[in-house]
């Protein structure tokens, strides 16, 4: 390790009268005083989300910083800390604060640096208190220091940074959890930036390891990528200023190369299949990163397939145990919401009750499982809890001799005009284009005939959409086509199958009008709007027939009455009061989670991977290999509004190389190609 530069000529800074600390060796000021501590906050505390990392963290968690300056980023942590115990029932793990500066500063000027933020006096006084005293050039190597009773601990080492993280031991799994990096320019300060220092923090740090920086003008993020990083830049608006986060979710060194998914360069144009919730979400997800769209839909108006039901309900599917299936449903349900208000809030109205809905405990085995739900607690209770037919009966305002679980946030939506307004606001960005009565039956990759693309090692097959108004041209093809996207020859490896069911509406009547809740049993039954209540489905696998019959109405009447026979002979209903009847094919994988990213090469998957059918740990760092520039938004089966949301967010980020919204390990629980490994892995293949 070098010997660090600690002369008072290299750490010394001048002040301003407002007391903001100028460097004078890198010509810069270390923060704006007025707004710094907003700033910084935003920047490395929200974004990293350190309050809630820290309150969910089971062992101890790193934050790893280049440039200490004056420690204004390392009390902004600590405070967190504070905070999150505050809220906490339990102790926290342990937090653990490396940070790395070659021009350390002294105590004088820490002292008066820290001044100007009176909201952090206390912890910047046990900060201060614990500083070397001694003059720079006297100081150790490094520097250590504990703080609130030894929870949080100070690193600090006074060396070049890239030689300074050297010294740092960690195992196969990375040991910092989040970078904060040090916004100098690279020009006057260019060891923040160089090959051995991005090696460093590639070497420690974790999988899902965030990092942020306010970016320069010349600082580029592409190293970073090559290590793993996803990146997104934020521009600021008002006080706030532009950033750079990033999640490590492509680690180029990873033992599971077959989770690593295609990286592209973002597209400047994206051509879809589809008409529905799928296709609607995906256009505008894409459109809002700038990206143009042309949807290509069968039918001549929007939402006609399995979106087109006159009310749907919106809930997550929830299991007694945090499993795969019910960790992405919550996920998924939250990201709807959020979504589904965001278009509202833009003046895209659809009709929408977010009333709650009911899973009834009919029977002696769904009062079992609510009484697991309630012993178990593992949702929290703004998402899902128990409730006696008391409580049942005033939820729903209507009598029930029966209690069940309640999800408070879940209800209802009409499908169709939230799938038409969804479009309506990708449409006003200018970037969508829609052509409808257009069925493209075949798709076939086209060879690129541009001269660099050898060189470069990238790949840019285009692909020819055909249909009987013709033939288009598509750079990148996303298909949200639902069931009848089984039929494309490309997607016919890929476990989807179609699975038919029929909704039948109801005329209200004065017995059933005042619902006020999502009831389900074994079916569902929805409050009234525009003068009717739907009930159902019916769920008939390899059958593809999208014609109504009076058989599939007399099941759902009389699946209302099994369940709940006493609600039932209320209300009445006979077959003169059904209002209409609609059937529709749901589009299903084999694991009951969606289809989203690259179609997997199947017969390139079973060259690259055969060892995990010897032992399904095998190493292999080789990315799986896809299909060049197709991808699929699929397998959404019964819950596309619940799903579609979350999905489409993938979608994007894996298209537009931005951060996804989960880590790697649930990624490829939705990854297309996680059947053949499955398959490899059991020797099927």
């Amino acid at each position: 390790m070098k010997k660090p530069d600690k002369t008072y000529k290299s750490s010394k800074l001048s002040y301003q009268e407002d007391a903001t600390p100028y460097c004078q060796r890198f010509d810069a000021f270390y923060f704006d005083s007025e707004s710094a501590y907003r700033q910084c906050d935003s920047i490395f505390i929200q974004k990293n989300q350190i309050k809630r990392r820290l309150q969910t963290a089971k062992q101890t968690f790193t934050v790893a910083e280049i440039g200490f300056a004056t420690g204004l980023n390392f009390l902004l942590t600590l405070q967190a800390y504070q905070k999150a115990q505050l809220h906490s029932s339990s102790p926290l793990a342990p937090l653990h604060f490396i940070s790395v500066e070659q021009y350390p500063r002294s105590k004088e000027q820490f002292i008066q640096a820290l001044a100007k933020f009176p909201q952090l006096e206390e912890l910047a006084l046990a900060l201060t208190n614990s500083y070397p005293d001694c003059a720079v050039e006297q100081f150790q190597q490094d520097f250590q220091a504990s703080f609130l009773n030894g929870q949080v601990r100070l690193t600090l080492i006074f060396d070049e940074a890239a030689e300074a993280l050297s010294s740092l031991k960690c195992g196969q799994q990375g040991l910092v959890d989040a970078w904060y990096l040090a916004e100098f320019s690279a020009k006057t300060n260019p060891d923040l930036y160089s090959k051995a220092l991005v090696s460093q923090i590639g070497r420690l740090a974790k999988e899902q390891a965030t990092l942020t920086t306010m970016p320069l003008a010349d600082f580029s993020p592409k190293q970073l990528h090559e290590i793993g990083f996803r990146f997104e830049n934020q521009a600021g608006a008002g006080e706030n200023r532009a950033m750079f986060y990033a999640v490590r979710q492509s680690n180029p060194l990873t033992n599971k190369g077959y989770q690593l998914r295609p990286r592209i360069t973002k597209p400047q144009h994206v051509s879809i299949i589809g008409g529905g919730i799928a296709s609607a979400c995906a256009a505008y997800a894409l459109t809002k990163q700038g990206i143009r769209v042309t949807l290509y839909c069968k039918d001549s108006a929007l939402a006609q397939g399995a979106s087109s039901n006159a009310i749907a309900a919106l809930y997550p599917l929830l299991h007694q145990q945090a499993d795969d299936i019910s960790s992405f449903y919550q996920q998924a349900f939250w990201r709807a919401k959020a979504l589904y208000h965001e278009i509202t809030e833009q003046g895209f109205s659809f009709p929408h009750q977010w009333c709650g809905l009911l899973e009834v405990s009919y029977k002696e085995a769904l009062t079992k499982r609510q009484q697991a739900f309630e012993q178990l607690n593992t949702w929290p209770k703004k998402l899902i809890h128990g409730v006696n037919a008391k409580q049942a009966s005033k939820l729903a305002n209507i009598d029930l001799p029966y209690g069940g679980l309640f999800m408070p946030s879940a209800g209802w939506l009409s499908p169709q005009h939230l799938v038409k307004q969804i479009f309506n606001a990708a449409k006003a960005s200018n970037l969508l284009d829609i052509v409808t009565d257009t069925h493209i039956t075949k798709i076939r990759q086209v060879a690129s005939t541009t001269a660099d693309v050898s060189t470069k090692g990238e790949s840019n097959s285009s692909w020819c959409l055909s249909s009987k108004q013709g033939e288009f041209n598509a750079s990148v093809l996303v298909i949200c086509g639902g069931a009848d996207a089984i039929e494309i020859e490309q997607l016919q490896a890929l476990p989807l199958t179609a699975t038919r069911g029929q909704v039948t509406n109801m005329a209200s009547n004065s017995k059933i009008k005042k619902l006020s809740t999502v009831i389900c049993h074994k079916g569902y039954l929805t409050p009234e709007n525009n003068g009717i209540h739907c009930i159902g489905a019916t769920f008939q696998k390899n059958d593809t027939n999208i014609n109504t019959n009076k058989a599939d109405d007399s099941y759902n009447l009389t699946m209302l009455a099994k369940c709940l026979p006493e609600l039932s002979a209320t209300i009445n209903w006979q077959e003169q009061d059904i209002a209409s009847s609609k059937a529709r094919l749901r589009c299903m994988s084999q694991d009951h989670l969606p289809l989203v990213g690259a179609v997997p090469n199947i017969s390139e998957h079973i060259k690259a991977y055969p060892h995990l059918a010897k032992d399904k740990n095998w190493k292999y760092s080789q990315p799986a290999p896809c299909i060049d520039n197709l991808y699929v938004l699929l397998g959404l089966g019964a819950r596309g509004l619940c799903s579609a949301p979350l999905a489409a967010d993938i979608l994007t980020a894996e298209l537009c190389n931005t951060p996804y919204p989960m880590d790697n390990s649930k990624l490829f629980n939705l990854s297309p190609n996680r059947f053949i490994i499955r398959d490899i892995i059991k020797r099927k293949v």
